[in-house]
């Protein structure tokens, strides 16, 4: 019977002492154009559209979870630059279809919305869509036109969005600013697949985005980290710097 107790006691002190700590931290890592590294609360880390491509080169020690691809051109798809053994998701096997996705990996749901690349619709691109830690966070990929409505409830309530703003190949500055309205997000907006020193072929840099904005946060840093227990009064735009990765 002692022995039974002192068992349990021992196998109860070993199941809080692994148990992660919880945390209500999430924290974005811009790696340049539309490539993030997003982690969880509890540590898990999502990577989206790999970049190694002109003047964007991918960081060594990178081990994501989990890669996902929101087209199969090549400043978005470079998985062979990831480190570690990952999981890779395909939003497009073909430039036709978006691959209706919907799993959950450890503990992050993960589903695709089917949309075009280009107005003239040659071409698809899949937006996906997190949800962790109760909240939603979307990728539209290279996004090339303003939302349908059956888009917008598909994606939902949006907590935060990345978003190509740099145009031509991608939604114009005026159609982006047309999808941050339509999702209304209640935390942040991350720009990206903006004209830089690294890729310049885009018209437009973030500066045009950004024209008579409010609550811009200009970050001295690749990195931000969310309490999620904090929530911002009104919808806050995140400028983060991708050659603190360089």
């Amino acid at each position: 019977m002692i022995k039974n107790i002192i068992l349990i006691l021992a196998l109860t002190f070993f199941t809080l002492t692994v148990r992660p700590q919880e945390s209500d931290e999430v924290s974005i890592r811009y790696i340049g154009h539309s490539c993030f590294l997003i982690t969880t609360s509890e540590g898990v880390q999502i990577l989206t559209d790999p970049v190694e491509f002109k003047g964007y080169h991918f960081p060594e020690g990178i081990k994501p979870d989990i890669v996902t691809v929101s087209h199969n051109h090549i400043d978005h798809n470079r998985v062979d630059v990831v480190g570690g053994n990952p999981d890779i998701i395909y939003g497009c096997l073909s430039n036709k279809k978006v691959e209706p996705i919907d799993l959950v990996f450890k503990n992050v749901r993960i589903f695709t919305v089917p949309s075009y690349h280009d107005p003239g619709k040659h071409g698809v691109n899949a937006i996906f869509i997190f949800d962790f830690d109760d909240i939603r966070i979307v990728h539209l990929g290279d996004l090339g036109m303003a939302l349908s409505d059956d888009q917008i409830s598909a994606i939902g309530n949006v907590d935060f969005l990345m978003i190509p703003v740099g145009g031509q190949f991608t939604i114009t500055v005026p159609e982006a600013n047309q999808v941050v309205e339509q999702l209304k997000i209640r935390r942040a907006v991350f720009p990206m697949h903006y004209k830089t020193e690294a890729f310049t072929d885009l018209p437009y840099s973030v500066d045009v985005f950004l024209q008579k904005k409010h609550n811009v946060k200009r970050i001295n840093g690749n990195e931000v980290k969310f309490n999620l227990k904090i929530k911002p009064a009104n919808t806050e735009i995140y400028v983060l710097d991708y050659k603190q990765d360089e």
